[in-house]
């Protein structure tokens, strides 16, 4: 994961936190991440026997409200994309989003183009 954000220097000013905890087979991953716009990245994620088991990543503005979520937390029956969802204006909606990557090529594109 800090890999991942050092590779974006043009999205990623610094990282404000990074933790990497390894128990057994589980390891975790968290980070926060101040970007070029002024706003963060929050990003967990639980890998077990090295597959990609649970993952949260939330854009936040500078006042920690949210602007969108990615998360494969299991409470969104009704998406079709269940459990992988978006939150975004209070709703929640489907979504593509798998991985850091996918999260970190969204906001480049997003931010970059603004």
């Amino acid at each position: 994961m800090l890999a991942e954000l050092q590779a974006h220097p043009d999205l990623v000013i610094h990282v404000l936190r990074y933790e990497h905890q390894v128990r057994n087979t589980i390891e975790q991953f968290k980070a926060v991440a101040q970007l070029v716009d002024g706003s963060r990245l929050h990003a967990n994620e639980v890998w077990i026997a090295g597959e990609l088991q649970k993952y949260a990543y939330y854009w936040l503005t500078p006042t920690d409200d949210v602007l969108r979520g990615w998360d494969n937390a299991p409470h969104h029956l009704e998406v079709e994309t269940f459990p992988h969802h978006m939150h975004h204006s209070g709703a929640v909606y489907a979504s593509t989003v798998r991985s850091f990557q996918d999260v970190l090529i969204l906001l480049n594109q997003v931010i970059n183009r603004e």
